[in-house]
């Protein structure tokens, strides 16, 4: 009987012990890629919409993590994946420059926004309509040069608020070198306001894997990826955050990224299983005219 117990333990161990390093990972810069702290086997893009076009039916990659709302349009749009988890819940805010005098966000102020016909896009007209003045740059690191500056250095316009994301955020409000050093501020929290208008919580950047990949290695690598939401300080335990080829990977400031954790994950960092979020989901792309999900797209 011992034996038995002896191999059915071995058995297990063994079948846990999957070797991820074959597959093939592309990310976001930015709060996104904080879930591969575990593992540095994995490539970052930091235009949102490069990564969309790499979920085609060709594609070589075993796990594309994208917003969700484009990742649901690709599969729709015949993309060979389907949607595993979501892996951040929301990490938008609208910053002030502190260029504008009433510090009212109206529609002739000067807005600056990343990701055009992506979330960040979608969200902010759905949370404040249409008719303002906006200004379109690639990513959200282009978002944070405006807020450093105050200005759009290709339109040359002065700008009163920008669209961005943690941790960039952080860093900028935190940088005694910008121009705008103690006059930006943070002039709206999106995940609130986005509850407002829904009662839900919002759902940003999901994990899709590839239909072709091997379906047991999948599993035990999502099985891998654990929430630094709970234990911050295992990000530093992995990372020496003085690597600077890693700061440009990850396309974050490590010892911000943890001090935003522990100050009430404004971050967004979490894990879920998509199907397991399928309600939270279908009420978010539905702010976006899509219908709801079929359960087929999802990986299970």
């Amino acid at each position: 009987m011992k034996k038995r117990y002896l191999l059915l333990t071995l058995l297990y161990l063994t079948s846990c012990n999957v070797d991820h390093s074959s597959l093939k990972i592309i990310c976001p810069t930015g709060a996104p890629s904080l879930a591969f702290y575990n593992t540095l086997n994995f490539e970052t893009n930091s235009t949102p919409s490069n990564i969309v076009s790499m979920m085609n039916g060709n594609s070589n990659y075993d796990v594309v993590v994208i917003d969700t709302v484009s990742g649901i349009k690709a599969i729709n749009n015949g993309a060979n994946f389907k949607l595993a988890a979501t892996i951040t819940f929301g990490n938008f805010y609208i910053a002030s420059t502190g260029n504008d005098e009433d510090n009212i966000m109206d529609k002739d102020d000067t807005i600056i926004l990343f990701g055009q016909n992506q979330t960040p896009d979608l969200l902010f007209h759905k949370i404040y309509g249409e008719g303002y003045n906006i200004e379109y740059v690639t990513n959200v690191q282009d978002a944070a040069k405006c807020l450093v500056t105050g200005t759009n250095m290709i339109s040359k316009s002065v700008v009163d608020y920008v669209f961005i994301a943690q941790p960039a955020l952080y860093t900028v409000l935190n940088n005694a070198n910008a121009a705008t050093f103690g006059k930006a501020s943070i002039y709206a929290n999106i995940q609130e306001e986005y509850k407002k208008i829904t009662d839900k919580d919002l759902v940003q950047a999901s994990l899709f894997v590839n239909n072709n990949s091997d379906s047991k290695v999948i599993k035990s690598f999502l099985k891998d990826i654990n929430s630094l939401k709970d234990e911050p300080s295992l990000l530093a335990e992995k990372i020496d955050y003085n690597n600077q080829e890693l700061t440009t990977k990850f396309g974050v400031q490590f010892a911000a990224c943890e001090k935003l954790i522990k100050e009430n994950n404004s971050i967004g960092l979490g894990y879920k299983s998509a199907i397991e979020n399928k309600n939270n989901i279908d009420a978010f792309i539905s702010l976006f005219n899509m219908e709801n999900t079929d359960e087929e797209i999802y990986f299970k």
